[in-house]
């Protein structure tokens, strides 16, 4: 991160627009204040999505202030102004509704407020696609509607040198009293990044140190991370929808870096999901209570008791249970077994001989009288297989 990101913005201090940002996505009110970026989702007033910016004078400077400046023989290279970027899509926003502009705001909120940023981030340009997939710009070509212009743009976010590698440099913490905190600094800890020679590489135990004093300073502080987890998925779904798993940016190392935070925070003590786990946990000990309470073990948000009464139940309590190991031990081995017990729950005998032991089906359905070409099913698609590591 350059020296002028951690500048404030004219008389505002620093943590002006985060705040914003935070209290918009805080999961303390029933609802959610505006922010601005519920305004730039908003139609505007003459078209749904107005110009198509391209060639005007002020979409070239903001691509320019991105860009920076290279190496010359007289002077050194200049890093992009992203204070500039920064107010350049703002401005650019009341005219247009781009998801390039969309993108060089996330990278300026990233250089210029760190990390916690991202979620809304991800909300804008999810929403920006959801809501106006045909009118976007850049709009898919008027021939064949291909939107290679846009696959070309969200590239970014598996990009090191782009959007993806602002990620990896963002601070997740930035505090006097506390310290700071990089994406990388998760990942060294983690070991899924090689530290440079010349970096002295935080703990594990440093880490959710500080992140815990995060979350003690400022409760959002949790939220906001875990709702970029969330954000990424919804976008991650909507791309794979409209583009095809085929075509749609590989987000995992996105995924990644998100959930390496998510693991070390601290687990909230109402964490969602994670009383029904207990419950199902406690439920499966034998000590289940007496038949006259069965009724009541249901609980009323659609969860689980203490007890699992159908198939239903029983794939609830497989899902509750992967989440928590992708949460708390993502590298255990259990999670992949777990997901394919999810796919082979509904299947029938033959179903099953087919998904576990496909050369064995034609002899067994030999030997039961079933035509084995009448059998259904099949291989979960690629898509399927990657959204199950969500």
């Amino acid at each position: 991160m350059d020296e002028e990101s951690s500048e404030p913005n004219g008389s505002e201090s620093p943590d002006t627009d985060l705040d914003a940002l935070l209290s918009g996505i805080s999961s303390d009110e029933p609802t959610r204040e505006r922010t601005i970026v519920d305004d730039w989702l908003d139609p505007l007033s003459d078209s749904p999505t107005g110009e198509d910016l391209e060639y005007d004078n002020a979409f070239l400077e903001l691509t320019q202030a991105a860009a920076g400046k290279p190496e010359t023989q007289f002077a050194p290279a200049e890093p992009p102004s992203w204070r500039d970027v920064r107010e350049r899509a703002e401005e650019l926003f009341g005219r247009t509704r781009d998801l390039r502009v969309a993108l060089l705001w996330t990278r300026a909120m990233l250089n210029l407020e760190g990390f916690p940023t991202l979620a809304e981030s991800l909300r804008l340009v999810h929403g920006l696609m959801d809501r106006y997939w045909d009118d976007l710009h850049p709009k898919p070509d008027p021939d064949d509607g291909d939107p290679y212009a846009r696959v070309n743009e969200l590239a970014q976010l598996a990009d090191m040198n782009s959007l993806l590698g602002d990620v990896r440099q963002s601070l997740v913490i930035k505090n006097r009293s506390i310290g700071e905190l990089r994406i990388r600094d998760v990942e060294i800890a983690l070991e899924k990044l090689e530290p440079r020679e010349d970096e002295s590489p935080m703990s594990r135990g440093q880490i959710e140190g500080m992140l815990g004093e995060a979350v003690d300073d400022d409760a959002r502080f949790a939220d906001t991370v875990r709702s970029a987890k969330s954000g990424l998925k919804d976008l991650f779904s909507l791309l794979n929808d409209r583009l095809g798993y085929d075509r749609a940016p590989d987000v995992r190392p996105l995924q990644s870096m998100i959930d390496g935070v998510v693991q070390l925070l601290p687990e909230p003590p109402d964490a969602s999901g994670s009383g029904d786990l207990d419950s199902l946990l406690s439920g499966l000990d034998g000590d289940s209570g007496d038949a006259d309470a069965a009724p009541s073990r249901r609980s009323r948000g659609g969860g689980l008791g203490t007890s699992i009464d159908s198939r239903d139940d029983a794939l609830r309590a497989i899902e509750m249970v992967c989440e928590y190991l992708e949460r708390t031990e993502p590298t255990n081995p259990a999670q992949m077994l777990l997901r394919r017990a999810q796919r082979l729950i509904n299947k029938n005998f033959l179903e099953l001989v087919r998904e576990l032991a496909p050369d064995a089906v034609a002899e067994v359905a030999r030997i039961m009288g079933v035509d084995p070409e009448s059998l259904g099913g099949g291989s979960s698609s690629s898509s399927e297989s990657s959204e199950s590591s969500w």
